[in-house]
């Protein structure tokens, strides 16, 4: 007969295989030389070039777009003079949503950076959210605000937080 403790250790055994299986299935076979911390250290590095790739493509669509060398658009920051300048003289399609040339937009990811900075700006925050969400629909960029965002914009709402 079995007692309370010998079913404890049964499910904690049972949860501890479970445990190893899923690890291991993380495990590829091109992986199967590494034990268990240096795949997952191999995994994250993959991650980690999939974005450096993406960024390299992003910037290489910025540069397309400003007419830059590739050294140029590398060196360029996104809040860079050369970039609002682009924006501000039609060179690239897009908008700012602050003063004084604040806040450029000109892509999805420049309305989920520009939504996400909002908050550490001097500028009316409602203003600046309104001018944001106002850019995201005139261009079809609704995909780089945030999700609750967009449920409430198709709610029928402004979009705005309450």
């Amino acid at each position: 007969m079995m007692n309370n403790s010998d079913l404890s250790v049964n499910g904690q055994l049972a949860s501890n295989q479970s445990r190893r299986e899923r690890s291991r299935a993380l495990v590829t076979p091109r992986d199967s030389y590494a034990d268990s911390g240096d795949a997952m250290g191999e995994i994250f590095e993959r991650k980690r070039m999939r974005g450096a790739q993406f960024r390299e493509m992003k910037m290489a669509d910025y540069r397309d777009r400003c007419g830059l060398t590739f050294d140029e658009a590398r060196e360029m920051n996104f809040a860079d003079k050369e970039y609002r300048l682009a924006i501000k003289e039609g060179k690239m399609k897009g908008e700012f949503a602050g003063a004084n040339m604040s806040f450029p937009i000109a892509s999805p990811e420049d309305v989920r950076r520009a939504w996400q900075s909002v908050g550490r700006s001097d500028q009316p925050t409602e203003k600046l959210q309104r001018n944001i969400i106002r850019i995201a629909i005139k261009h079809n960029w609704q995909n780089g605000l945030p999700k609750a965002v967009r449920d409430r914009m198709k709610k029928g709402g402004s979009g705005l937080p309450k």
